[in-house]
């Protein structure tokens, strides 16, 4: 039983051995994927729509579009110098940078903002708030979420005659955008050692595909996404003794109330929690208690008061969906908001199309940099990777085993949000496996241009008229 999880380990160490500079092989290594990954783009127009949705949003892009924004990838790829020399030429002020780079996005955030209702529970949710026999406002699946957006719908239907609920989530989802970009500002100052570090950071978590939650999107996730940051961000400060413990639980508590799925996140708090329990057990559990408390309570309240009690989480409002089954079945579907059985090649399509829409780069860049810097991994390995690893590990799991009662491509959006701490993770680890600051950042160029490519194609999809079928 242990000779198994000893052996990538062991072989990552004779070939380090066998290779001894982990910054030239590492880099080309991750160019080389990033150049395989704008090759498996190019190709997407010859795959079949259901088995690489994943990939699919570049076809929406004119082929001689297509194939010249791959030339400018392709060629800062190998050949990052010009742009490099171009960013390291900007001194701005770093402080100012938190304001002003969300600022300028929010307008850009709402005119690319998505014109559909194609994904989730989109449809819904824009049709039954204002709907006016049976108005949604309470429901145990987002509370805090769903009522925000009814209320800011029944104020924006009284003063501008908002006919549906689509608009509050265009003004939701642009400012959450800018709190998200805000926050990642800060997060990439606090983590980054250096200004290459800094632009890794940003770049790797603000090309991912889940941004498209900031351009107007409609669904749960959004306010979640942007809270889960600020937890992230907060806990990571907390580590570092800057601030106390009851921020990152209220951040956390909050994204809780926002939606539940967060709930997988509550084991790295409580690893957070058993570093920081230096102050003493009690004061550690009053950090996390008081802000649990108030915020679950006052969630329960509010939806008691609303008729939807503690009764209807486990009734009306049960998790799991249609059918209130939560997992992937084991090896047999019976129902029809199960798609496929746990180790079916259909879950893992899906599974690997996932993390093509959300983070193409993430997974394999990661897997790259245990293998060919495992030296460097296991020495870098402290106190703030190990959070993020756990973190990392119970939201992957969560996308393994959870259901998507509309299927993967229609629920992406329910996994999307698990890519934050992996990225995070991968951010924290290569500039810590590559020391060579010039590899480092040419590697970071060519995940970056090449994640970028595949957001700004998937972004610009969601621009395109779609009609539901007749």
């Amino acid at each position: 039983m242990v000779f198994f999880p000893s052996l990538a380990p062991a072989i990552a160490l004779r070939y380090n051995e066998a290779m001894p500079d982990p910054s030239a092989r590492l880099g080309r290594a991750l160019r080389f994927l990033a150049l395989a990954l704008l090759a498996l783009h190019l190709a997407a127009p010859l795959l079949p729509e259901e088995k690489a949705w994943g990939l699919w949003p570049i076809t929406y892009f004119a082929p001689w579009l297509r194939w010249l924004l791959a030339i400018v990838c392709g060629t800062l790829i190998l050949w990052p110098s010009p742009l490099l020399r171009l960013l390291r030429s900007f001194s701005g002020p770093r402080r100012a940078l938190a304001y002003l780079i969300p600022l300028a996005a929010f307008p850009l955030l709402y005119l690319g903002r998505i014109v559909h209702t194609r994904w989730g529970d989109a449809y819904i949710l824009t049709k039954g708030i204002p709907h006016p026999d049976h108005r949604l406002t309470y429901t145990w699946k987002a509370p805090l979420d769903v009522y925000l957006h009814a209320r800011l719908w029944v104020l924006g239907n009284r003063l501008w005659g908002w006919a549906d609920a689509m608009p509050t989530y265009w003004l939701t989802s642009c400012l959450a955008g800018a709190v998200f970009l805000f926050v990642l500002v800060r997060l990439s100052d606090l983590l980054g050692r250096d200004r290459t570090e800094k632009g890794l950071i940003f770049g790797f978590v603000a090309s991912l595909g889940l941004v498209q939650f900031f351009f107007g999107y409609v669904e749960n996730y959004v306010l979640m996404t942007a809270a889960i940051l600020a937890y992230f961000y907060l806990a990571l400060r907390s580590l570092r003794g800057e601030i106390g413990l009851a921020w990152p639980a209220t951040a956390l508590a909050l994204a809780h109330a926002l939606h539940p799925s967060s709930l997988i996140l509550l084991p790295s708090l409580l690893c957070l929690a058993w570093r920081r329990r230096s102050p003493g057990f009690v004061r550690i559990f009053l950090a996390i208690a008081v802000p649990y408390v108030l915020i679950g309570g006052g969630t329960v309240a509010l939806m008691t008061a609303g008729g939807h009690g503690l009764g209807t989480l486990f009734t009306t409002d049960s998790p799991g969906g249609g059918d209130a089954r939560w997992l992937v079945p084991l090896w047999r579907t019976g129902t029809r908001w199960e798609h496929y059985t746990m180790f079916s090649w259909a879950h893992l399509l899906d599974f690997l199309n996932e993390q093509m829409l959300v983070a193409p780069t993430v997974l394999l860049s990661l897997a790259l940099v245990a293998l060919l810097a495992w030296r460097q991994v296991r020495a870098a390995m402290d106190t703030e990777s190990r959070f993020l690893l756990i973190a990392s590990a119970f939201y992957l799991i969560f996308t393994w085993v959870w259901n998507p009662d509309y299927g993967g491509r229609r629920d992406w959006d329910l996994f999307a949000p698990a890519y934050l701490p992996t990225t995070l993770l991968l951010a924290y680890l290569l500039p810590r496996a590559m020391p060579n600051r010039n590899e480092l950042a040419r590697a970071s160029v060519a995940l970056v241009v090449v994640s970028l490519l595949h957001t700004a194609a998937w972004v610009y999809s969601n621009t395109r008229p779609w009609e539901w079928p007749v």
